[in-house]
């Protein structure tokens, strides 16, 4: 019985570590999505000026890095389930 309360659950601390890091990727790239915007220049007439900033491109490359988080949860699942018995 006293093995069981000591034995430590890898699949727990695994699935929070890899959350966390997930979730500081996913504001990290956010964060810095934002501060390209940022380069913009917003002119008295309500006009943005954007040099060598397109909003779709910027767009669809986040998403496809803040997507990657969930193939790649899968892929490690995937090589842990190998090392249990």
């Amino acid at each position: 019985m006293s093995e069981k309360k000591s034995e430590i659950s890898m699949g727990k601390g695994f699935k929070r570590i890899y959350f966390v890091i997930a979730g500081l990727w996913v504001a990290f790239l956010l964060f810095y999505y934002f501060s390209l915007f940022m380069a913009c220049q917003i002119h008295k007439t309500d006009l943005i000026e954007c040099i060598q900033w397109d909003p779709v491109w910027h767009w669809f490359t986040f998403s496809i890095s803040a997507g990657l988080v969930v193939p790649i949860y899968y892929f490690l699942r995937w090589i842990i389930a190998g090392f249990k018995k």
